[in-house]
Formats: C-alpha cells, structure tokens, sequence
C-alpha cells in the first residue's frame, strides 16, 4: 500500500476484524476424517489473508493512534512504547505462527490414512493460532483505552 493514499480506519478496522474472524473460524473447525489438508489449507488461507491486513492496520490506524497518544499526554508516553513493542511481538508471532503452519500443511498432505497421529500438533497449532488471534485482539483493545484515556483524562488540580 502507498501512504499516499489515505486508509479509511473504518474499513481498515472492519477488514482485521474479517480476517481474524475468518482464522479463528478455520482454526475452531473440527476436522472431519480424511480432510485434514483441506483443514490446513483454509487455516493457511486464513493466516495468509490476516497477514496481509494486520500490516496496513497496525501502520495506517493503530500507529496515528499512538502518535495521538503521545502528542495529547506525555505521561502515557511509557504506554505507547510498549505498545509499539507488542505490535512487534505480534508481527514475529504471526510470521512464526504461519511457519508452524505452513510446515504442518506439508506434513498434512503426506499423511493419508494416519492423520489422528499428528492430531496433537494439529491441537498445538490451533491454540497457537487462536492466541495470536486473542493477541492482536487485546493489543487493538489496549491501544484503543490509553487513546480514551489521553483524550478524556481529566488533568485537573489534585485537592
């Protein structure tokens, strides 16, 4: 995306919430007997469709969410920093979690007849996925309430 254009937060915001939506969804699936690479490709495409949201929401909303924070109370400055730290935790969570992933949708595709042997790393990467979700989740929610308090925090005289 160019930041020349300008990204409607609304949609950007509509747009997470489809992707997260859509892998927790693919994540929470029970798999049926003999379709557990059909599972792992829907995960993946669900994974791949969030990785290439999460980016332009984290740069074009959260960000100038920060910035706001900042610039309207200094004393939250502590909070942005490790806000903007997290966005980083959550970007080498989601590309490790996609790796997980990508691995287990080859071995998926070997395994034929005997898929209940991989099933508890199957179980793993499920709840991996699904923390990542819940992660970007209270990290949105968390940005969110230090932007609240910065702009409604009542400054005035302490008695």
């Amino acid at each position: 995306m160019n930041s020349a254009h300008a990204i409607d937060p609304a949609q950007s915001e509509g747009e997470l919430n489809d992707a997260l939506s859509k892998l927790e969804t693919a994540l929470l699936s029970p798999v049926v007997a003999g379709e557990l690479e059909s599972w792992a490709r829907t995960a993946q495409d669900a994974a791949t469709l969030l990785a290439e949201r999460l980016p332009a929401h984290l740069k074009f909303v959260l960000h100038p969410q920060y910035a706001e924070i900042a610039k309207s109370d200094a004393e939250l400055l502590p909070k942005v920093e490790q806000l903007v730290a997290e966005d980083q935790k959550v970007a080498l969570e989601q590309d490790a979690f996609r790796t997980h992933l990508n691995d287990f949708a080859k071995l998926a595709s070997q395994i034929k007849k005997d898929e209940a042997r991989i099933s508890a790393e199957r179980t793993r990467l499920e709840q991996a996925g699904l923390d990542l979700v819940l992660r970007i989740k209270r990290q949105r929610a968390a940005a969110s309430t230090w932007l609240a308090e910065a702009n409604y925090r009542d400054r005035g005289t302490v008695d």
